[in-house]
């Protein structure tokens, strides 16, 4: 599973994923390229979608608990108040350069 990368870009960091749509936490890939944040789904998911988020959209990243107390989550927050969230393995280094790129 991969992306379309637009010109000029280049995949910077990837890894397995859960984006939570509504209380279903959809599982894929997130990327972490040199322009944006985009998460793809796995083809076997019921809600099945891609996200893409441009730095220039992100308010803040930070740290968030899955199911109140797993330590493996994070949440985007964007410029108009919405907050995607994400599970991720290493959490940390992807907050650390997520925060990277949009500062």
């Amino acid at each position: 599973m991969d992306i379309q990368l637009k010109k000029g870009e280049s995949i910077i960091k990837k890894g397995l994923a859960n984006h939570f749509k509504g209380v279903e936490g959809v599982g894929g890939k997130l990327f972490l390229t040199t322009q944006r944040i985009f998460f793809k789904s796995h083809s076997l998911n019921i809600q099945k979608h891609e996200q893409s988020i441009p730095y220039s959209k992100i308010k803040s990243v930070g740290k968030r608990n899955t199911l109140f107390v797993i330590p493996n989550g994070m949440y985007i927050e964007l410029l108009n108040g919405n907050k995607e969230k994400f599970v991720v393995f290493g959490r940390n280094k992807w907050i650390s350069e997520i925060e990277q790129k949009i500062h």
